[in-house]
C-alpha cells in the first residue's frame, strides 16, 4: 500500500470503528429502554443476564439490523466528503491521480469488512444468536399456556429420492405439543399402486432412547386394489411409527435461521426438497445470509459518487 492507500484506510477504518460503536450503544440503549426495562424490573432479572443478553445482542445489531452496512455507508460518506471538502480530491486530481486510483483503499476496506461480517457471522453471530434466544425464552417471556396446534409432515420414511413415491407416507396430528413431542389424533397414510396403508393412533410421541416415533392404542389397515379389494387389520397397542425423521430434522426450518450457519441451513433445505416440502422463504433466508454482507461492499459505491 502507498501513502495515498495508508492515509485513507486508516482513516476510513477509525471512522467506521467509532460509528459502528456508536450505533450499536444507540440500539442497545433504545432497545433496553423502550422494551426490556419493565421486563427486567417485572421478572427481576439479574444484572449480568442482562449483560449477557446484550452481549449476545450485538452481533445480531450489527448482522441482521444491517449496522454494519450502514457504517460503512456513514463512514465512507464522512471519510471522502472531509476529503473533498478539504480539497485533498483536488488535489490528488490535479497531481495526475484518477479518482479510481483514490478510492482504491476504501474499496478494499469495504470489501475486507464484507468478508469479515460474513466470517463472524457464521461463527460468533450464530452462538450470539441462539444464545440470544435462549436467554430471550428463559427470562424475557412469561410462562403461558402450552399451545398444541396439528400439523401435518409429506413424504416421510424415505432416505434416497431415487426411492418410489409409493414407499413414503403422510401424517396428519390433531393436536401436538412441541415441548413433549407427543401428539393426540394421527392418521398416517401411504398410498402405493400395489396396497394403500392407512394407521389411526391415539397417540404419538418421540422415544429418545430408541430413536423412534412410537404410536399407541390405534388400528393398522392395509388394503390391496389388485387383489380384489383384500384388507388386512391389526390393532395397535405399541409399535414403532412407520418412519424415521427425528424431530431435530422435521422441525429444523422453523428454528431462526440466524441460529444456523449458512451449510447447515443448506442441508435441511436439501432434506425439505427431498421430502418436496415448500422451501421458497426458506432459501430467502439462506440467500440472505451472503447479501447481508455483501451489503458492507455496496455501501461504499453508494458512499463515492
Amino acid at each position: 500500500m502507498t501513502l495515498l492507500d495508508r492515509y485513507l484506510a486508516r482513516r476510513l477504518v477509525a471512522a467506521l470503528a467509532k460509528i459502528t460503536i456508536s450505533l450499536v450503544v444507540f440500539v442497545a440503549l433504545f432497545d433496553l429502554l423502550s422494551t426490556r426495562q419493565e421486563e427486567i424490573v417485572k421478572y427481576d432479572i439479574p444484572l449480568v443476564i442482562v449483560a449477557l443478553y446484550y452481549l449476545c445482542f450485538a452481533p445480531i445489531i450489527l448482522f441482521s439490523y444491517q449496522v454494519a452496512a450502514i457504517a460503512m455507508l456513514i463512514a465512507g460518506l464522512m471519510v471522502l466528503g472531509k476529503a473533498a471538502q478539504d480539497h485533498e480530491i483536488t488535489a490528488m486530481l490535479s497531481g495526475g491521480i484518477g479518482l479510481w486510483r483514490i478510492i482504491r483503499a476504501p474499496m478494499a476496506v469495504a470489501a475486507l469488512l464484507a468478508l469479515v461480517a460474513f466470517i463472524a457471522g457464521e461463527t460468533i453471530g450464530v452462538r450470539a444468536a441462539a444464545a440470544f434466544d435462549r436467554i430471550e425464552a428463559d427470562f424475557f417471556s412469561s410462562v403461558d399456556k402450552v399451545e398444541r396446534p396439528g400439523l401435518s409432515w409429506a413424504n416421510l420414511g424415505v432416505e434416497d429420492a431415487a426411492e418410489p413415491e409409493s414407499a413414503r407416507w403422510t401424517c396428519h396430528i390433531e393436536q401436538f405439543n412441541r415441548t413433549a413431542l407427543t401428539g393426540q389424533g394421527v392418521l398416517i397414510l401411504s398410498l402405493g399402486e400395489e396396497k394403500i396403508e392407512q394407521i389411526y393412533a391415539d397417540r404419538i410421541y418421540w422415544d429418545e432412547g430408541r430413536a423412534r416415533w412410537l404410536l399407541e392404542d390405534g388400528m393398522w389397515s392395509v388394503l390391496y386394489p389388485g387383489e380384489g379389494m383384500r384388507q388386512s387389520v391389526r390393532r395397535i397397542t405399541q409399535t414403532p411409527a412407520p418412519f424415521r425423521e427425528p424431530p431435530g430434522e422435521l422441525f429444523a426450518l422453523e428454528e431462526p435461521p440466524d441460529t444456523k450457519s449458512v451449510w447447515a441451513l443448506g442441508r435441511e433445505l436439501r432434506r425439505a426438497e427431498m421430502r418436496k416440502t415448500p422451501i421458497g422463504p426458506y432459501l430467502v433466508d439462506w440467500h440472505a445470509k451472503f447479501a447481508r454482507p455483501a451489503l458492507c461492499f455496496v455501501m461504499i459505491w453508494l458512499a463515492v459518487p
